[in-house]
């Protein structure tokens, strides 16, 4: 009795969570028209395709054993994902891995729904493997803000790690701090005997982001500061990214449509792409420092108990 009872519990909660996950409101997602602009295919470079629509980051990389998809738009926006992959003649059973750049609703929000329908293996860095599996729930940065149908069962790649499929090799680098799990993914791309080092950049963004004391991740600013390092020094012949728009990604298509042939090379676009965003971030960084320290010392006022052991000059905010 009590295994039938424990059966009859777990069939319980199981049909709450898919219920809860069916009965979700996923329109905090939908924060830019172009996350669901329609958008044909473009060929970028041998094997690999951007698939998504205009203003986000979606892309297949083929090969005669499989394919690889890379990220999967917003909740309820598979659809043209899956035209785009039907309009190169691609059967969406062939994709055998679905990689994700990071675990946020705009990138993530489509996966589990894809991972559903291609029987294939999600894959994400180790840090960002349990939200993928609570659907955005209880974010660092955004509490339940901006949740997603829950992808469970996700394969943790490590830092540094290679992932073959036949003669496919996909690179993680983990470059955390957008989320902890944060991954640049990288790989060669050939178009006949012309071989070039593709990087979809991770995203280097803080957006309303507390970068001082921030408990849930305390080494936010650090990671930050390694993540920028560490896409700067990636061989880095085409830079692609979560949100177009990060490497000018339509306006060299255009360059590109209108006769300059390889507009889309840049080797120097992954380093300047990193230094822009340590621009912003150090900006950002001393504000909050700034700010810190203004209200410590408005708090102290108040009452001088507040910040005392900082007198000595033995402790600094970090």
């Amino acid at each position: 009795m009590k295994f039938i009872a424990a059966v009859l519990l777990a069939i319980f909660w199981t049909q709450t969570a898919n219920a809860e996950d069916s009965h979700d409101d996923h329109s905090q997602c939908t924060q830019d028209a172009t996350w669901t602009t329609p958008q044909s295919p473009v060929r970028i470079h041998g094997n690999t395709w951007h698939v998504g629509p205009r203003g986000l980051g979606v892309f297949i990389i083929t090969s005669d054993t499989g394919h690889v998809l890379i990220d999967g738009g917003i909740p309820g926006q598979t659809q043209l994902i899956k035209a785009n992959l039907r309009a190169l003649g691609l059967q969406i059973r062939d994709i055998k891995w679905i990689l994700v750049s990071h675990a946020h609703c705009d990138h993530a929000g489509g996966v589990a729904e894809l991972a559903r329908d291609t029987g294939a293996q999600v894959i994400a860095g180790s840090r960002d493997v349990a939200s993928l599996a609570s659907g955005g729930r209880n974010d660092p940065h955004y509490g339940n803000r901006f949740r997603y149908p829950p992808v469970r069962g996700s394969r943790a790649v490590a830092d540094g790690e290679s992932l073959r499929l036949g003669n496919l090799t996909l690179n993680a680098h983990a470059t955390p701090g957008h989320t902890m799990g944060n991954t640049t993914w990288t790989w060669q791309a050939c178009d006949q005997a012309r071989c070039l080092n593709m990087v979809l950049v991770g995203s280097l963004s803080a957006p309303d982001y507390k970068l001082i004391g921030n408990p849930r991740h305390p080494e936010i600013a650090k990671d930050y500061q390694r993540s920028v390092q560490r896409i700067a020094g990636l061989p880095c012949d085409i830079a692609l990214a979560p949100h177009p728009g990060m490497v000018d990604f339509w306006e060299r298509i255009d360059s590109r449509d209108q006769g300059q042939a390889d507009a889309l090379i840049d080797t120097d676009l992954c380093s300047a792409y990193a230094d822009q965003a340590r621009g912003g971030f150090e900006k950002e960084l001393e504000r909050q420092r700034k700010a810190a320290i203004v209200t410590r010392r408005r708090l102290h006022r108040m009452d001088p108990r507040v910040g005392s052991e900082n007198r000595s000059g033995n402790h600094k905010i970090q």
